[in-house]
């Protein structure tokens, strides 16, 4: 079909639109191919559209006889430029299901942080994990989200697979691309390094912001990650999850600990993550000083935890020690608590 097809740059609506094709030339195709009536080309057009072969530019049908225009996904120009999961193209085949490419993901991430990080999980060996066998079949896995069907996903699973697929992901963009040395950098980093997952282009941002956040703004940014348009906004979780914050990981120190989450015990997993995050130093309280020493991922956050700054503290407490927590209630009770951010360390977690 796609050597067949006449893939070219059209004009629709006004606007230039590249590597494209015309409906009804793909529906000329499939009813000499395979020897079809026009309405029989249509439907399968449109099975092959719902396999995410390809899809309309504009994402305002999903396959229709005529003068609309349609661009295989490898023709995408993000995916084609800016995806890291399609060395060789498109896959064809059948995807799997995706909770069994969700499993031997969350399997072999396991045996990735078990292998090369530490044993709390705060440090990780970059140099061997690169050109590992681990690593290797990493990469040939996620070959397999290209074509998936991620819509959905039951919340659990959905919560499990993109924290283990943004923490390996992360891993490869720093391989790939180096550790940014500066905002800039990590800007780019966390926005333009992307996976397709289900037809559809994610980077780290979008994982986290998009998908984890339930489409809420990055940190000093005006616009949500997905539009009302936006296919991935039937991906995302339909609100906040707070505690993603202690789970993904983007490789500096100042973050959590790397490990591998599972769908059937995603919210213990992650409240023993805010717990390890948040008494290993995420969050001091000084009794004298009447001051809480607070995590900046708190502050670039906050609205996942509460409306006020009194109220994420309040919400964090619940992870402290008791005697911890109490005495920060108490605090904050009394009105006579200060809350103070720690830098946050960029460099590299290895």
């Amino acid at each position: 079909m796609k050597v067949t097809i006449v893939v070219k740059d059209r004009l629709y609506k006004m606007r230039r639109v590249t590597n494209c094709f015309l409906g009804s030339e793909a529906v000329d195709f499939l009813s000499e191919d395979q020897y079809l009536e026009r309405e029989e080309a249509v439907e399968f057009g449109q099975k092959l559209a719902n396999e995410l072969f390809f899809r309309h530019v504009l994402d305002e049908n999903l396959f229709e006889d005529g003068d609309h225009l349609y661009r295989f996904l490898d023709h995408d120009p993000i995916v084609s430029s800016q995806c890291h999961n399609i060395p060789s193209g498109i896959i064809e085949l059948k995807p799997k299901p995706i909770d069994e490419i969700a499993s031997r993901l969350r399997v072999l991430s396991y045996a990735i942080f078990e292998a090369y990080a530490s044993k709390d999980g705060r440090h990780v060996d970059y140099k061997s994990i690169n050109g590992s066998e681990e690593f290797e079949r990493y990469l040939r896995i996620v070959q397999e989200l290209q074509r998936v069907k991620v819509k959905d996903m039951p919340r659990e699973e959905k919560l499990a697979f993109f924290i283990n697929l943004y923490n390996m992901m992360a891993i490869h963009a720093i391989l790939a691309w180096g550790h940014p040395g500066g905002p800039l950098e990590r800007r780019k980093l966390f926005g333009d390094f992307n996976y397709v997952v289900g037809g559809c282009t994610y980077s780290l941002s979008s994982i986290q912001n998009g998908i984890l956040r339930g489409n809420q703004r990055p940190p000093y940014n005006l616009l949500k990650p997905f539009g009302v348009k936006d296919k991935r906004s039937q991906v995302a979780l339909p609100y906040p999850e707070p505690l993603v914050h202690f789970a993904v990981v983007s490789g500096a120190r100042s973050g959590p600990a790397l490990r591998c989450y599972s769908p059937g015990n995603i919210d213990k997993e992650l409240m023993d993550a805010a717990r390890d995050f948040l008494r290993a130093g995420g969050l001091i309280v000084d009794l004298n000083g009447k001051v809480a020493y607070a995590s900046k991922i708190l502050k670039w956050f906050s609205v996942d935890f509460g409306k006020t700054e009194l109220e994420v503290l309040k919400h964090a407490s619940n992870y402290l020690e008791p005697t911890e927590s109490e005495v920060l209630l108490e605090m904050i009770a009394d009105g006579e608590l200060k809350v103070i951010y720690q830098p946050y360390d960029w460099r590299l977690n290895c």
